[in-house]
């Protein structure tokens, strides 16, 4: 019988729930983010999961294998999480990256490796025969997956009941995006779900069958989503499928046949939509639409190929990638406006240079290795619990590794905290177990077993900065959508420029307040926003605040690289270039190039 208290157990999945659920619920939003109180409330939730999870796993004896692999990817993962995190709080604190950034990236990964050390202990149960805290997380990763897919059925087939308050609207008829707002995001969560539903069935947590139609499902989920990403992760489905041969019947071979039920799925949807005019299926309709396949990411690829020929030792500097690419000649680049490039290796390399990001990639890779890597025969082959547990956690990780060589979904607390759980999930279950570890539920008992608030204090600390920040974000949402009672907007823009996470916004509208005949502000006021992400408003004030500040040839410079992207606000801008000037007037500064070249370094304020 399981000693632990209803009570407690209760607030568990409460607080799971909360963590892997909450955050894919939310569909409004403020400006200046789209996905700010997701991100937030996935902090808030994950900080007081980990916190109960320090207190309940306190009585785990954490296995004893100090040269064992999953005590070795272990240590290799925190070793990553570590240079990321002090790449990013040394950038807040000592380079033009605004401060928030720092603190919101670095904290990112710190929260990573809390969760990483979170999944290790709770693997431990599973490594001595016990699942409940695996449960927990496994549980609330398939009911945010219900949940996903049922948003999905309303926006594909019943899209007027898609409000924008509870159910956001899909930018795409037919196209699924639940409140995630992105398809490939939502097919990445439904590839969580799969191996989530999996496991629970494999573990006699949920009835087997229900357990295969629930894998079913979320299948049918991806499809709707359209998602070539999500697609590829029927292929780790199969693979865990054919490698684990302990899972029961039902399940192995729904696993194996994923890549049958998502072409079925794909047909019948093809036939409906055929059917009833009023049904948009958009995976047809991306077959048909002319559309580039690689969706830009080729292009921007090379132009970062490039940034890091020309920087290889040490990169451009965390944070820094947009600002050195939109100030680098690049007449091929992409039209959009990139802050990240959509992938995360070349990310490590353009930030960090060669070297680091060398070691950063090894470390990531030795440590999935010796999650993936076939088990010996002998002591190491565990029992059906351990093998579904790395079973799941490794699709986890390789569905959220590739997606993240194709574009940022570590990016968002909401991914990157449940993957670095599930891997530490995964490395903790791979690691023999010693002759002395203990019970699952003499940990769940034994909350005594060490100093609860040690424990507890590294998550709680994450929540209260998860308050913290959005205490703060109300400062800069004032500014861009004034809530009731608010002030002038001078005083809301003084005011959030003092913010700590986000006064880099307020600087952002102070920038961009003066019209095109009062006085732009110097160029030093521009030092902190620029570095958040240049569009073409804020590139077209930054070289106006130039030109007026006796540096017009780098105003000329700037307005060069805006016209690369061919943005609509740049056409125009330019096409004042076209209009007769009267005698003795000045060539306006964008109509010229620049007299010398220019580095990105020499454009910053």
């Amino acid at each position: 019988m399981n000693p632990i208290r209803s009570e407690s157990l209760n607030t568990g999945w409460g607080l799971a729930i909360l963590a892997l659920l909450g955050p894919t619920l939310i569909a409004a939003h403020d400006p200046p983010s789209v996905t700010f109180y997701n991100q937030a409330l996935a902090a808030l939730g994950w900080g007081l999961w980990l916190a109960w999870l320090g207190v309940h796993s306190a009585g785990v004896t954490t296995p004893r294998a100090p040269r064992g692999p999953g005590r070795s990817g272990l240590i290799a993962m925190s070793v990553l999480l570590l240079v990321q995190a002090a790449q990013a709080l040394w950038a807040g604190m000592a380079s033009p990256v605004p401060l928030g950034l720092g603190l919101m990236g670095g904290g990112l990964a710190l929260g990573a490796l809390l969760a990483l050390h979170g999944g290790w202990r709770a693997g431990s149960s599973a490594a001595s025969g016990a699942d409940t805290l695996p449960m927990l997380f496994f549980g609330g990763l398939a009911l945010a997956g219900a949940v996903g897919l049922l948003l999905s059925l309303v926006q594909v087939f019943h899209p007027a009941w898609a409000d924008g308050v509870f159910i956001a609207v899909p930018t795409i008829a037919g196209r699924a995006v639940a409140n995630l707002r992105q398809p490939n995001h939502l097919s990445t969560l439904l590839v969580f779900a799969c191996a989530a539903a999996a496991w629970l069935g494999a573990q006699g947590r949920l009835n087997e069958r229900l357990a295969a139609l629930g894998v079913a499902g979320f299948i049918v989920g991806i499809v709707l989503t359209a998602s070539r990403t999500g697609m590829v992760g029927m292929a780790f489905l199969t693979l865990w499928g054919c490698l684990d041969r302990q899972l029961p019947r039902s399940l192995r071979w729904t696993l194996i046949g994923a890549p049958a039920i998502y072409g079925l799925a794909w047909g019948g949807m093809w036939l409906w939509s055929h059917a009833d005019s009023s049904v948009a299926f958009a995976a047809e309709a991306r077959l048909h639409d002319g559309s580039d396949i690689s969706s830009s990411r080729f292009k921007i690829w090379a132009n970062v190929l490039e940034l890091i020929r020309q920087q290889p030792w040490l990169g451009v500097g965390y944070g820094r990638f947009n600002f050195a690419w939109s100030m680098t000649p690049f007449p091929t680049r992409p039209v959009a406006f990139f802050d990240h490039t959509h992938n995360v290796l070349l990310q490590w390399a353009v930030e960090f240079g060669v070297p680091l990001a060398a070691l950063m990639t090894g470390l990531c890779t030795w440590a999935f290795w010796l999650l993936v890597r076939p088990w010996r025969a002998g002591a190491e082959q565990g029992s059906a619990l351990r093998h579904h547990t790395v079973g799941a956690c490794a699709v986890m990780v390789a569905m959220a590794g590739f997606h993240s060589l194709l574009e940022y979904p570590l990016w968002y607390g909401y991914f990157l905290w449940p993957t670095a759980f599930a891997f530490g999930l995964g490395l903790s279950a791979r690691t023999v177990a010693s002759a002395g570890a203990s019970s699952d539920s003499a940990a769940l008992s034994s909350a005594t077993a060490a100093p609860w608030l040690g424990r507890a204090a590294p998550g709680l600390l994450m929540a209260a900065l998860a308050v913290w920040c959005a205490l703060d974000y109300r400062a800069a949402s004032n500014i861009y959508a004034p809530r009731a009672g608010a002030g002038p907007l001078d005083q809301r823009i003084a005011f959030g420029m003092k913010m700590p996470w986000w006064g880099y916004q307020a600087d952002y509208a102070l920038v961009n307040r003066p019209d095109e005949d009062e006085p732009s502000l110097p160029p030093e006021a521009f030092r902190r926003t620029v570095h958040n992400l240049l569009d073409a408003r804020l590139m077209m004030a930054y070289a106006r605040s130039l030109a007026e500040h006796g540096q017009a040839d780098k105003a000329r410079y700037v307005a060069q690289r805006l016209y690369e992207f061919k943005n609509s606000m740049a056409k125009d801008w330019k096409a004042l270039c076209e209009t007769p000037l009267e005698p003795g007037e000045p060539v306006p500064f964008q109509c010229e190039k620049p007299l010398q070249a220019y580095t990105w370094r020499d454009m910053a304020p």
